[in-house]
């Protein structure tokens, strides 16, 4: 078993960094945890794991826009 390396921000302050979280997920697999009032609220996670975790789970991606038509 591997570990991930997580970090751990405060949404506002995702926010004013969000292009080096997302280089984070994607260039090294570095997950990030997005906190909202002292709560775990979403993570930002590396696509090749998001793709995964749907297999895994047996879960269709379905784009929004498809949905809603």
């Amino acid at each position: 078993m591997s570990a991930r390396i997580e970090h751990r921000a405060k949404i506002a302050e995702a926010r004013n960094v969000l292009g080096e979280v997302i280089s984070r997920a994607r260039y090294a697999g570095e997950t990030t945890v997005l906190i909202n009032r002292g709560k775990e609220a979403a993570v930002i996670v590396p696509f090749d794991f998001y793709e995964r975790a749907c297999a895994a789970l047996g879960e269709d991606r379905v784009p929004a826009e498809s949905r809603d038509a």
